[in-house]
């Protein structure tokens, strides 16, 4: 018997987005679904004060489940921003301050719950930013439908806290990362910008993408959040590009009151290719070094 497993399955948004968070089975059916909006939720607060709101977990798969909700610490363990939910640095604390109105929720097929929830904030917090995730997981029945074994499954919202008063904001573009010689599509960019400020700040990166005849082959924005005292390394990306061409590549990046733009060239050539073309230079070196020893002996 083929079981579905999904055990233990997270999915949410790092950039700000309106796509919902969503955990289904890995199958065409969608047999057990749990979708969370939206995947992000920004406060500015002072210390002491206190806030009250609510997200949505829709149920829109075929069967009815059980779910809990939690908050969790929420930090980045590097330049790729891995989400990490168990470090707590200073500023990971967002957490603590979440109170659910209810711990658990029974939803139907077809339903949607508002989760309620208050955050206050202690007197003498940190101005700046704090963050944490607010989890939605559902609860293993250890029943069947069909074929599939239903799993945990979490869904979760980041918590963008900003705290009054002494906030600070700074930013620099420290690299741009984009080889010339490319061996596979996606045709790939990256930007790494750095937070030196003591709140989260949104970026942006543009590309387009032109032949050598001007004519333009693509464009795309990708919008990032940057938390503070980090730098993220930010992938923009063409991903059905050509397996084969010259391209020249424009880049800006807009950050707080800072607008970089560079221009760079990209040979996007299969491996294969390289490979094919060593081989026929090495075969016709070969054949005028033998040609030479010939005409030596002669």
């Amino acid at each position: 018997m083929q079981l579905g497993l999904v055990a233990g399955l997270t999915a949410f948004s790092l950039a700000f987005t309106g796509t919902p968070a969503r955990a289904v089975e890995p199958n065409d059916t969608i047999i057990e679904s749990i979708v969370l909006s939206p995947v992000s939720k920004h406060y500015e607060v002072n210390a002491g004060a206190s806030t009250s709101d609510t997200f949505k977990v829709i149920n829109d798969g075929k069967v009815a489940y059980d779910f809990v909700v939690y908050a969790r610490p929420y930090s980045v363990s590097d330049e790729s921003y891995q989400p990490d939910f168990i470090s707590k640095p200073q500023n990971a604390d967002a957490y603590k301050w979440v109170q659910f109105d209810k711990p658990s929720y029974h939803i139907e097929p077809g339903q949607t719950i508002e989760v309620s929830y208050t955050i206050r904030v202690p007197k003498g917090s940190t101005p700046g930013g704090h963050y944490g995730v607010l989890f939605a997981e559902t609860q293993s029945s250890g029943e069947t439908q069909g074929n599939v074994v239903k799993r945990t499954k979490r869904v979760g919202a980041i918590l963008y806290m900003t705290v009054k008063g002494d906030v600070r904001t700074g930013g620099s573009l420290v690299g741009v990362d984009v080889p010339f010689f490319q061996f596979n599509r996606p045709l790939t960019t990256a930007q790494r910008v750095k937070n030196t400020g003591n709140v989260d700040f949104a970026a942006k990166t543009s590309m387009r993408v032109y032949d050598l005849f001007g004519g333009q082959k693509f464009a795309t924005t990708r919008e990032y959040p940057v938390l503070p005292q980090t730098t993220r390394r930010a992938v923009v990306e063409w991903p059905n590009a050509s397996w084969l061409g010259l391209y020249r590549v424009e880049l800006t990046t807009t950050f707080l009151d800072t607008k970089s733009s560079s221009t760079h060239y990209i040979l996007l050539v299969p491996v294969w290719v390289y490979l094919t073309l060593g081989l026929l230079i090495g075969a016709r070196v070969l054949y005028a070094v033998a040609q030479r020893k010939k005409s030596k002996k002669k």
